[in-house]
């Protein structure tokens, strides 16, 4: 009798533990990537406030990981399409085009600021205004995808 408690109650100290002990090394973005793998944060994310047409998002993507990830895709219910850009200057035009991605160093940052690297916001549905917050859903080419908000900024 003793032996069959004795057994139950370790069974059960077994499954408790299994309850409550932490997943093994994941990812921020909860990929399951072991350590060292690109984990990728978005900070100071926002968007311009815009009345019409097409707006532009921007913020630090910041990798603690030891491989680089690419930033590949940007989803958003805002807008029609967005899309991954990059302004140059070719003589004295600025000129903007798209991007397959966004790289992200190992252990270093990528930012995505006016007048460089951005996320399109093509074919707004409404109105973008000061102070309000828009979702946008980073996927990465590593790291899986995470949502984030941007607030949105005057010009």
């Amino acid at each position: 009798m003793k032996v069959k408690v004795l057994l139950v109650v370790g069974l059960l100290a077994m499954i408790v533990a299994g309850c409550v002990a932490p997943p093994a090394a994941s990812s921020p973005q909860g990929s399951g990537q072991g350590a060292g793998a690109a984990r990728v944060q978005a900070a100071d994310v926002w968007a311009r406030a815009a009345a019409a047409g097409n707006s532009a998002a921007y913020m630090i993507l910041r990798n603690s990981g030891d491989s680089t990830d690419r930033l590949v895709k940007v989803e958003s219910d805002i807008a029609n399409a967005v899309e991954l850009h990059k302004t140059t200057m070719e003589g004295s035009m600025m000129k903007m085009a798209p991007v397959e991605n966004v790289e992200v160093p190992a252990k270093g940052q990528a930012e995505l600021k006016p007048g460089g690297l951005h996320v399109m916001l093509i074919g707004l549905k409404r109105e973008l205004k000061a102070d309000e917050k828009i979702k946008l859903k980073l996927q990465f080419e590593k790291g899986g995808t995470q949502e984030v908000e941007a607030v949105v900024r005057k010009p």
